[in-house]
């Protein structure tokens, strides 16, 4: 028995077709097929089967396709060594030798290709026509899974450096003819694959069919262009000059060493790391070590980091993901999704993917009930491709989940202001506010250490008043450096008002504010009249006297039953409006406070 998959799924017994079946019953033999002698599990199969469209009782329905495929095999009198399928645990395996599946057949082909590397070597040379006799087609042609997508792109560069290794060998055995027809259904599948653009248009040119091959060139010119807005590599550039220049004398004469894969594009949007970091180490460490592509427990991770306004999620994760680069080589993906932007709606989740989507691929539009195809396809374009995503001030789970790729090779850093408890398998790290040694460590990044140094009580107490918030203290530096006769007791005084404190965190239109509106806005504006209730309480509770609030006695101020307050209260730690740190006991910081007390008495007005 043969089972192939490079091409259409099919299986030769006894030298004559098998028929195993409809479509999906080929899915399941394919899915077990290409880990042929080792067990799949049940949800591996459910999932390389149907993906996201599976039934409601998958295990009946993959236990009625393995039946019949049994019967099938059964079926036939002569299979060689046997052959069969066996339950092992909580799924399946297909015993077989896995030299009777063309797609491991490949492998050893290709391993013995390279270990008899002599050029022109007999040995190497049958090795290279027999791999290529086994590829039909594009590996699982007739399925459109997400799973048998994976399966073409992880095969492809395998594919295409087969096809250059062949053709470099024919070439020198003077085949050109042979080697111009199979390119050219090669490049079919490929159309990109520059070495072997340039391996047809030598063919080509060996032929005498010059024009065919100059053409060749103008035809992968223009689709590069089209989609990755770059002229093709120097050597296809230099091979099609010297066509142009009559200058290939030995048109068989081709480039030693193994055929390179094709270049893709690969996107650097990461925006820039921030020179003035500071802290953070206890915070830094997990987003590195739970980030690792290598791990197998971890084949698609994903780190949540959430906390209040202010606090520097967003300089956090962007400068982890800096530190990044070198383990995600195939490009880094940035989207702000706006879920903390006061003055903009947050993006949409087909949005987000239509922004990643024409950065892979070019121009894609979707409407916005189309969330579930553009998630498809994202996940197809990224498969087998070790990508860096930075989703960036998320709303929530609804809006990260579609934009998650799946599979081994990406990673996915998301900042938040609540914790995503939407998504499974999530690495969830909450970040608070800095050290006051690491929040004057950071101010003396912007107004100089010797500033810093001069007056270090002022620096420690500005700290403090800034609750040692990253953007505040920002705000704060950014504000000294545009006035460098104050000394730093003149602004410690101002923050000490807080009647001025709000006014005083503002700067080249950068605000804690405006940063704190995003948390209230949300809930203040929502269409859900409980949570613009929410929004109220957290005015009242603005105006309490002490910053630490009991459930009791936020019950009294909000004229609330003890139970309905502590849902309030917990509603507006969820929302990073409020801190507990036991139960029963909430804080409100001071900054917060302030901001509450204004929306409580309406618009604030700048002091002066």
């Amino acid at each position: 028995m043969r089972i192939r998959l490079l091409g259409p799924i099919e299986v030769e017994a006894s030298g004559r077709p098998l028929d195993v079946g409809p479509r999906q019953r080929r899915a399941v033999l394919a899915a077990l097929a290409v880990d042929a002698g080792t067990p799949v599990s049940i949800d591996t199969l459910t999932e390389r089967v149907w993906g996201p469209a599976a039934p409601e009782a998958p295990r009946s329905a993959l236990y009625a396709h393995v039946a019949r495929l049994r019967r099938a095999m059964s079926e036939v009198d002569e299979f060689g060594p046997p052959v069969g399928l066996s339950r092992h645990g909580d799924g399946y395996v297909l015993n077989v030798d896995r030299q009777r599946v063309d797609l491991h057949r490949l492998d050893d082909l290709i391993d013995m290709g390279r270990a008899t590397s002599q050029a022109g070597g007999e040995e190497r040379i049958a090795a290279l026509r027999e791999a290529m006799d086994l590829w039909q087609g594009p590996p699982l042609s007739t399925l459109a899974s997400d799973w048998a997508v994976r399966v073409r792109r992880s095969v492809a560069s395998k594919l295409i450096g087969l096809a250059g290794a062949w053709a470099t060998e024919e070439l020198r055995l003077g085949n050109a003819e042979s080697v111009a027809d199979r390119l050219a259904r090669v490049l079919g599948s490929y159309p990109l694959a520059e070495p072997l653009v340039s391996l047809q248009m030598r063919a080509l040119c060996a032929m005498g069919r010059t024009s065919e091959a100059l053409q060749w060139y103008v035809d992968t010119r223009a689709q590069i262009v089209e989609q990755f807005g770059a002229e093709p590599g120097p050597e296809l550039r230099n091979l099609h000059v010297a066509v142009l220049r009559g200058e290939l004398d030995e048109p068989y004469a081709v480039p030693a060493g193994p055929v390179a894969t094709p270049v893709r594009y690969v996107p650097r949007q990461l925006p820039a790391d921030i020179a003035r970091f500071s802290g953070r180490r206890n915070d830094l460490a997990p987003i590195l070590s739970w980030l690792n592509p290598a791990a197998p427990a971890r084949s698609s991770p994903v780190v949540s980091i959430y906390g209040a306004a202010g606090v520097g999620k967003s300089t956090l994760a962007i400068h982890a993901a800096h530190k990044l680069t070198s383990r995600y080589p195939d490009g880094q993906l940035y989207v702000d999704l706006r879920g903390s932007s006061p003055n903009a709606e947050p993006l949409t989740p087909v949005d987000a993917l239509a922004r990643m989507l024409r950065t892979l691929v070019g121009s894609v539009t979707y409407d916005v009930d189309q969330v579930d195809e553009a998630a498809a396809l994202f996940r197809s374009v990224v498969a087998g491709r070790r990508l860096l995503l930075v989703l960036d001030n998320a709303v929530d789970a609804a809006q990260v989940r579609p934009l998650l790729p799946s599979g081994a090779g990406c990673g996915t850093l998301v900042t938040s202001r609540q914790p995503l408890a939407g998504l499974s398998d999530v690495c969830q790290l909450r970040i608070g506010p800095l050290t006051v040694d690491d929040a004057v460590a950071l101010l003396s990044h912007w107004v100089g250490a010797e500033r810093v140094a001069a007056e270090p009580e002022s620096a420690a107490a500005i700290a403090r008043w800034c609750e040692c918030l990253p953007l505040a203290l920002r705000i704060v530096g950014a504000r000294l450096v545009a006035r460098p006769g104050w000394p730093l007791a003149e602004l410690r005084d101002r923050l000490a008002d807080e009647r001025r404190r709000l006014d005083n965190l503002e700067f080249d239109g950068v605000g804690v504010r405006a940063s704190m509106a995003g948390s209230y806005d949300r809930l203040s504006g929502s269409a859900d009249r409980a949570e613009r209730a929410i929004a109220e309480a957290f005015k009242l509770l603005g105006t309490a006297p002490l910053s630490e609030l009991s459930r009791s006695s936020a019950a009294r101020l909000l004229c609330q039953s003890e139970a309905n307050a502590e849902r309030i209260l917990e509603c507006l730690v969820d929302a990073q409006l409020l801190e507990t740190s036991a139960p029963g006991t909430y804080r409100m910081g001071e900054l917060l406070r302030l901001y509450a007390r204004e929306r409580f008495a309406g618009q604030p007005e700048t002091a002066p």
